[in-house]
């Protein structure tokens, strides 16, 4: 549940029952289906949690769903990789144990997803996902001492300057939403 008053979708009125089927529409299956570690059984979850503003649901969860679009260079897996290192770096619970469970449904893959768990710079993953996740990492830790070098490396591993912007968007918007969670409560009954 979260620290304040959500609107159940069973009672939107019709702002927020079209901010949610805007956010439902752009997102994957995956996140269809609740994550049962995240949050207790009477958790309003991340999306719930916006739920008095609806302008501020479509526009936020819009912009995530945007940067999940397949005619971007990220994967779905890319994708899931920094939701869980930039949770993890933040101690955000609900996200990381979240985007652990989304990272496994989209692997399929249990011993990637625990190696990831365990700490990304072990897991089996590729040099350029290592360059990803560790600018996400700084990103979230020290922003400001993210510098054209950075991006250089990024580029040398393969990502063009879009992708680097899906990259930093993502981080940053992971940086938003663990703290929205952790600020209303969102998984931490």
């Amino acid at each position: 549940m979260t620290w304040i008053k959500t609107i159940p979708a069973s009672e939107a009125g019709p702002e927020l029952k079209a901010a949610l089927d805007f956010q439902r529409a752009l997102f994957p299956p995956e996140y269809a289906v609740r994550v049962p570690s995240a949050a207790s059984e009477h958790s309003s979850g991340i999306v719930a949690s916006h739920s008095l503003i609806p302008a501020a649901l479509h526009h936020a969860f819009g912009a995530y769903g945007a940067l999940l679009s397949p005619e971007l260079p990220l994967t779905r897996r890319q994708h899931e990789m920094i939701a869980v290192v930039v949770s993890q770096a933040n101690r955000c619970h609900y996200c990381f144990e979240s985007h652990m469970e989304f990272f496994r449904r989209v692997t399929l893959d249990d011993a990637l997803a625990e190696a990831l768990r365990r700490d990304y710079r072990t897991a089996p993953i590729t040099g350029a996902e290592k360059v990803m996740l560790e600018y996400a990492e700084l990103l979230t830790r020290q922003p400001t001492r993210i510098t054209p070098e950075n991006h250089a490396q990024l580029r040398a591993a393969g990502f063009d300057d879009r992708g680097i912007l899906q990259i930093t968007l993502i981080a940053a918007w992971y940086n938003y939403i663990n703290r929205v969670a952790d600020a209303l409560g969102v998984g931490r009954d």
